[in-house]
């Protein structure tokens, strides 16, 4: 399994998360070891091409990625 196929099976079941939750979603739903840093960079991909959209959660300042319409019809 790639890890862009691993990020989209995490945000098919968790459409809201942070790198580090898909590391730990992953290890939980697929066995596969991603770093919480190659998940956001795929995720930041996807926002680049509009697949995707990022915002700073307000009480952790961490990165929360989600799917836009665009990328939901196109990525799942």
């Amino acid at each position: 399994m790639t890890n862009k196929e691993i990020v989209l099976g995490v945000i098919r079941k968790h459409p809201c998360v942070t790198g580090a939750q898909i590391h730990n979603y992953a290890l939980r739903m697929f066995k596969e070891n991603i770093t919480p840093q190659a998940a956001a960079s795929i995720m930041r991909s996807y926002e680049a091409k509009g697949f995707a959209a990022g915002s700073r959660h307000p009480m952790t300042g961490k990165m929360v990625y989600w799917l836009t319409d665009h990328g939901k019809e196109e990525l799942l």
